[in-house]
């Protein structure tokens, strides 16, 4: 909304109407009609946490989430942050090649120094490697942001993602190198991500000669994840748990762990998960999210890598054609 508008009221309810730019309603009052006020414009680059446009290099608090397998394109993943939105490539469960071959050509569409784009780390508990290897690549092609998603607990790979890097700023401030969002659906998954590195991993790195003894001393500092995603019912790994009661719940987690460990600002708590429409949108910002995340309704758009068969499908599906059943 960019521009301010009336609100009229009578017996029948509330009417908008726009302004001339003399300030006249451009609709008539009617007979029964009275000006009961005048919204200011609402610009959608306001929304949410200002913070998180100015932290990440994008326009709007949106983020364009990743969908696995590819299915979050590196054309998607350029298009939408072409667009002033942060977008992340659907890296799980592909080999690092393809992973690598995508960043290059995300890379090369946008150019050097185009922050507001990265890509997914999928937990993989029984075969940790895998999680080593990404990060690794993240690192050497520097890749500034890294979305972990169905994490169950910290691993080492998140940990060195988070810290490598870090360093002092002339007003003391910490610096990242590497922006790590942690997806999570769990008060008790989160609260990890909101806390700083637990020192067992972060002296494991240190010996290992990952990360210096001075990244460790500032990951000591703040959490290991500024950005927490939360996750609502959504239509990907799924605890079924309701906006309006687990985005709250988190928000005040990530006070409360904030003003436990003294940070300068909390981490900011975004939101996802049954995101499709305007109004759910809106409807997550009134609720308090700093962003927002959408996934299963990019899978409709041309730069997906659904197949053409399965957007239209889809496209064409209402709420009550979409059910919880078994997944691979």
């Amino acid at each position: 909304m960019r521009e301010p508008v009336a609100l009229v009221g009578s017996a029948r309810g509330v009417r908008v109407s726009g302004l001339l730019p003399d300030g006249r309603l451009a609709e008539p009052l009617g007979g029964d009609e009275a000006l009961v006020g005048v919204l200011p414009p609402v610009y959608p680059e306001w929304l949410g946490d200002r913070s998180f446009v100015a932290a990440h290099g994008c326009r709007f608090p949106y983020v364009v989430g990743e969908m696995a397998r590819g299915i979050a394109t590196a054309e998607m993943v350029v298009a939408a942050a072409r667009a002033g939105l942060m977008a992340f490539f659907g890296s799980a469960g592909l080999p690092i090649p393809v992973i690598d071959e995508a960043i290059a050509r995300i890379r090369e569409a946008l150019g050097p120094g185009v922050p507001n784009w990265g890509a997914n780390l999928i937990h993989s508990p029984q075969e940790p490697h895998l999680e080593m290897e990404f990060a690794e690549l993240m690192l050497a092609r520097g890749v500034r942001n890294v979305s972990a998603s169905a994490f169950m607990r910290l691993s080492p790979a998140v940990v060195w993602l988070a810290a490598k890097g870090l360093e002092q700023g002339p007003r003391g401030e910490v610096r990242r190198r590497t922006h790590i969002f942690a997806k999570v659906s769990r008060v008790e998954v989160a609260r990890p991500f909101l806390s700083p590195a637990p020192d067992g991993m972060l002296r494991a790195l240190v010996e290992e000669g990952r990360i210096t003894p001075e990244e460790a001393a500032l990951a000591r500092r703040v959490p290991v994840a500024e950005d927490l995603t939360v996750e609502a019912d959504s239509g990907g790994h799924t605890d079924n748990r309701p906006l309006p009661v687990l985005l709250p719940r988190m928000i005040a987690l990530a006070r409360e762990v904030s003003e436990e460990h003294g940070y300068a600002l909390p981490p900011r708590v975004g939101v996802g998960g049954g995101l499709g429409t305007p109004a759910a949108v809106a409807s997550a910002f009134a609720a308090g999210a700093a962003y927002v995340v959408t996934g299963s309704v990019n899978q409709c758009t041309v730069e997906s890598g659904l197949s053409e068969d399965g957007r239209l499908l889809l496209a064409g599906a209402s709420m009550t054609d979409v059910a919880m059943a078994p997944a691979a």
